[in-house]
């Protein structure tokens, strides 16, 4: 594999920056400052939210704080100010990182923490039921931000970790270019991703869904690097086509129902047949490819690797998530009834949520066991990372799916996907950030080439070891309960549903052995073992990267020590906000017991089955079988595509000079895009058709597109969507 980060870069002085222990700096004073008091604020609010003493404490003893405390809370546009705040933060950050790189990253590390302080301060009205602020006369539908317990919950988690990876970033990017570049796209995706998560209707979150498509892109192809670029194209044209999707679905969802807010809308839609499996069936195929979901998950194993190592560590901590958020949302809304418009369970307004759901979990089971397969082959740490990242979405896929099933009963499932986006980001982060220590110091992610580590790196072998008991699931570790849940979700799928789910249950097991016999795999080549005689000889500490790992170890292991408090205080308020069974919340969820023996017996027959699947790869080299190029989804999936597209485009054009000259409609819009595009002759862009022009797009999946057309394609795509967007508001 082709380098793609810099060890070694200039100064503004000039002067190389080896690598070598960090010094105290005023950035290094900041984030100490700022961690404490994050760590302060958070085990508060832990405090006052476990013993209710909040309203008691404030109301006799502070009053004053309380009315400032209250005043906040209540203040009506504070989503937007939560939002705008790493947008404007972007802007200030270019300003002082043409003086300073201390002083922009200190800016970088501040607004992170200023946005964290207002998202909690919007929780107890989001726990009180919710709080809508409207924008109107803005793109013709007006912006509209709602805070649900949904919404915080995903807020709170993304604020948390980009502030632990923000205060990482400092000394890693030191040994990277274009770092005020780099810092400003951090932002302003930052400022998407609160966006998207906190927006009251489809349209909004689509408008900041597409800013951070287009925002991460930049960070992607960062280093600028021939495989950057090549992943850089991967991911924004992925991207594109999942935004495309979304608008169709979005389109053809308000001609229906006249509405984009996120409200229970099945009953509007029970007229419309297969329509509203189209409808659902856009919006899934749109954030499943943001969400890392099988087949449209070829981006993300090209992405993760070369992306500079914090930009990795948010990619699959939360970027990812969003997309699985995007299908939570849309399911349990467009495809939901109102409380008030069924009878029970077995009423006939579930129907069509049966129907999804039992695909959805599929697809997920799939996601699950083509991740964990193909990342057990990778020798490299990021690339074993990023389809690990695939194989954990599929967890969460599945249980969304589980949770659109069971309907009525569905809250189970819905819990554990919840709860395993928040346990994902934490163990995931970490992990990608232990990679990215480790080749600052060797210079090196194969893992074949390292070992005996823990000698020279005893801390990063700690954290690595932590986060890989998490993520196996290890009771005591925050994999553990998330992994419970949807164990006991998949169960209640085959018990009030149909039989078939046992397999999907025992699928789901092996699987589970699988992670774990990787994240032996992983930690035994890594740290275990030889110290290679090139390695001998490391040196330096870098503080800030550790406090930030320290602080994401410490949330895994007080996650899984008290797994009931993220449940009780975040969760099962997200649950009952939809329309799930309350009397089956109060039953199976609330108060659950997560340490009980048979859950933490299967633990055991699964780290057992893990530990013997590592020994059979070691003796029969079963991590060195690597697919054929005839087996590989981009093959499977995209090739036929692609035969597919060149036939219709055969049958619709009898020649490439019919369609731009023609007087027929392809002509006449053919001819548009070619005056847009007028002045960029280059390549052969102006000798083909609108349809070839779309399966030249589709090849680049399989390496066969033209690269130097990719910035034409842009133009194309960007005035379709703008013209498609323009004509709904017009028409609406």
């Amino acid at each position: 594999m082709k380098s793609v980060e810099n060890l070694k870069v200039l100064s503004k002085g000039g002067s190389a920056i080896s690598l070598q222990e960090n010094k105290w700096n005023s950035f290094s004073v900041d984030c100490i400052v700022v961690f404490i008091a994050s760590l302060v604020i958070i085990m508060g609010f832990i405090a006052l939210t476990i013993t209710g003493l909040g309203d008691t404490i404030f109301s006799i003893k502070f009053e004053a704080l309380r009315k400032i405390i209250t005043s906040i809370a209540n203040y009506k546009p504070l989503p937007l100010l939560v939002i705008m705040t790493p947008f404007l933060g972007s802007l200030v950050e270019l300003y002082w990182g043409r003086k300073s790189d201390d002083l922009r990253d200190v800016t970088v590390v501040n607004t992170t923490f200023l946005s964290l302080l207002m998202i909690l301060a919007m929780y107890p009205q989001a726990l009180d039921g919710g709080h809508v602020y409207r924008i109107s006369r803005i793109l013709g539908f007006g912006l509209s931000f709602k805070v649900d317990m949904l919404s915080i919950t995903m807020a709170f988690t993304t604020s948390v970790l980009w502030l632990l990876v923000m205060i990482y970033s400092h000394d890693y990017m030191l040994f990277e270019n274009h770092r005020n570049r780099f810092y400003f796209f951090m932002s302003v995706t930052y400022g998407a991703i609160l966006g998207t998560v906190m927006a009251g209707d489809i349209f909004t979150m689509f408008l900041f869904f597409e800013i951070m498509t287009f925002s991460s892109y930049m960070l992607v192809s960062h280093c600028e690097h021939e495989d950057c670029i090549v992943a850089g194209y991967n991911y924004i044209y992925m991207g594109v086509l999942g935004g495309l999707s979304i608008l169709l679905g979005m389109i053809l969802l308000y001609i229906k129902t006249g509405t984009l807010e996120f409200v229970p809308m099945v009953s509007m839609l029970e007229g419309t047949g297969p329509l509203k499996y189209w409808i659902i069936g856009l919006f899934i195929f749109g954030f499943g490819i943001k969400a890392g979901m099988a087949p449209v998950h070829i981006w993300l194993p090209k992405a993760h690797p070369v992306a500079p190592t914090p930009a990795s560590a948010l990619l699959s901590g939360i970027m990812i998530k969003i997309g699985a958020y995007g299908i939570l949302r849309a399911t349990t809304t467009i495809f939901f009834p109102a409380a008030f418009e069924i009878s029970g369970y077995k009423d006939l307004l579930w129907e069509p949520s049966q129907n999804l759901g039992a695909f959805i979990i599929w697809l997920g089971i799939i996601t699950m066991g083509l991740g964990v397969f193909l990342a057990l082959q990778q020798a490299n740490i990021k690339k074993m990372l990023a389809y690990h990242s695939i194989s954990q979405m599929g967890y969460i896929v599945m249980g969304i799916g589980v949770a659109v099933y069971l309907g009525y009963k569905g809250g189970m499932g819905f819990s554990g996907a919840l709860y395993h986006i928040i346990n994902h980001a934490l163990f995931k982060s970490l992990l990608f950030m232990v990679a990215g220590i480790i080749y600052l110091k060797t210079h090196e992610l194969d893992m074949y080439k390292l070992g005996g580590l823990w000698k020279k790196m005893p801390f990063t072998a700690m954290v690595c070891l932590i986060a890989a008991l998490g993520i196996t699931g290890m009771p005591g570790f925050n994999g553990f309960a998330s992994k419970s849940i949807l164990h006991h979700a998949i169960i209640e799928a085959y018990e009030y549903g149909h039989p078939s789910f046992k397999y999907a249950e025992v699928i789901f097991t092996i699987i589970s052995a699988g992670t774990v016999c990787s994240f032996i795999k992983l930690f035994g080549f890594v740290f275990l073992g030889k110290l290679p005689e090139k390695h001998r000889n490391i040196k330096g500490t870098y503080r800030m990267m550790e406090m930030a790992m320290a602080g994401m170890a410490l949330m895994i292991i007080g996650i899984g020590l008290k797994p009931n408090y993220l449940l009780d205080h975040f969760i099962i308020p997200a649950v009952r906000s939809v329309t799930y069974d309350p009397a089956f919340i109060d039953k199976y969820l609330v108060n659950m017991n997560f340490f009980n023996g048979q859950d933490m017996m299967g633990m055991v027959w699964v780290y057992l089955l893990g530990a013997i699947i590592f020994v059979l790869g070691l003796k029969f080299h079963l991590f060195h079988i690597h697919l054929p190029e005839w087996l590989k989804i981009e093959y499977i999936f995209f090739y036929p595509l692609i035969k597919v597209l060149q036939a219709i485009r055969r049958v619709m054009v009898n020649g490439e000079e019919d369609i731009v000259i023609g007087n027929n409609a392809a002509g006449r819009i053919n001819k548009a895009l070619h005056a847009i595009t007028e002045d960029r002759d280059e390549s052969t862009m102006n000798k083909e058709g609108i349809i070839q022009r779309f399966v030249s797009t589709v090849q680049i999946f399989t390496n066969k597109y033209e690269m130097t057309i990719i910035r034409s394609d842009v133009i194309i795509y960007s005035v379709v969507l703008t013209g498609v967007m323009a004509l709904l508001f017009v028409f609406r």
